[in-house]
């Protein structure tokens, strides 16, 4: 056989996950005197990193060294890849800047790979130091380079990062998008910050982006979280002036937040106006409404709830833990421990 057909065989091994007997296959290839290519490391390199087999891929990179063959650009793509999966995000970040000094042009995979690996892995720093190494080389930052990264910033709770990158985007005159304001918006509210986060979406609002269900509710909870309930009732009646619709978990947020305050009546009042215009409750709607119940000792009219939801056919609307807790503390504060039991 020549070196395209080891290379065939091979690839059609790693995409089956024979990656033993692909390797096996590359030792006897070289025994046969046949130099394996570019594209047969890389066939092989993807097959390990997909595995996980990180040893095996330092070992293979090696062999393809002092076999003379140069990496390519998706050797590096598949390197760096199989470093993101494993969390590795150091050795990614490091492996481009070993990419570039070897005079290999980083491309769009490139960039979208290690973005999306220190977004899913939460590493702030080491977004910082990519944002900064992407600009140094003339890289376009684009709409969805800066939503991932302010998405990625939010989750890890670095609000004041996320709001940095957000006047970076401003002045790159890159418009945000729906996703990069929710992302924002979502992120402040996380941090305690829901009187910033109305900024954001005033502004949001000016600039004729269009704020969505998500949108709204996490600055309703934010402000329920951080005890202002009248803002996050006032968020509730401006959806109406953007004809935002309201779905199952705006009502879920509004409910939770005014039984945390005692406003029982004005939440089950909410309850029936969901009901009447046909969105069901999911498991937190339910358990919020439950636990204002229990806290105002309506114990029959929480079960009662407890136990329609028992009928639920929808699993996103049965009991969890959080609701049988609930209740369980609610049945105790009663002391009806007969009723406990029975739960």
């Amino acid at each position: 056989p020549d070196g395209y057909t080891y290379c065939t065989l091979m690839d059609g091994l790693c995409k089956e996950g024979r990656i033993d007997e692909a390797v096996l296959l590359l030792d006897e290839m070289q025994s046969e005197g046949c130099s394996p290519s570019q594209v047969t490391y890389n066939a092989l390199l993807d097959g390990l990193c997909k595995k996980g087999d990180l040893r095996r891929v330092t070992k293979l990179v090696d062999n393809m060294f002092l076999k003379g063959c140069v990496p390519d650009v998706r050797t590096y793509n598949t390197l760096m890849n199989g470093l993101c999966l494993k969390g590795k995000m150091d050795k990614a970040v490091s492996l481009l800047e070993r990419m570039v000094s070897s005079k290999c042009i980083p491309n769009d995979v490139t960039y979208g790979t290690l973005i999306n690996g220190v977004v899913k892995h939460r590493r702030a720093t080491d977004a910082v130091r990519l944002l900064e190494f992407m600009e140094e080389r003339g890289f376009c930052l684009n709409q969805h380079v800066y939503s991932s990264l302010i998405s990625g910033f939010c989750k890890e709770g670095k609000a004041e990062e996320a709001m940095v990158l957000w006047k970076k985007m401003a002045e790159k005159g890159c418009k945000p998008n729906v996703v990069v304001y929710s992302a924002l918006v979502c992120g402040l509210c996380r941090v305690g910050k829901p009187k910033e986060a109305k900024e954001i979406l005033n502004g949001m609002i000016s600039n004729g982006c269009l704020p969505n269900a998500y949108t709204y509710s996490s600055l309703m909870r934010g402000f329920f979280k951080t005890g202002l309930s009248e803002e996050a009732i006032q968020v509730w009646r401006e959806m109406d002036e953007t004809k935002c619709s309201r779905n199952e978990f705006c009502y879920s947020v509004l409910i939770d937040g005014l039984c945390g305050v005692g406003r029982v009546k004005e939440a089950m009042m909410v309850w029936s106006k969901m009901l009447t215009i046909g969105i069901k409750p999911d498991t937190v709607a339910y358990s919020s409404m439950i636990k204002g119940l229990c806290g105002i000792g309506s114990m029959d009219a929480a079960l009662r709830l407890y136990h329609e939801m028992l009928c639920q056919e929808d699993p996103k609307s049965q009991p969890d833990v959080v609701t049988y807790n609930i209740l369980l503390d609610g049945l105790c504060m009663q002391r009806d421990v007969s009723r406990a039991v029975d739960l």
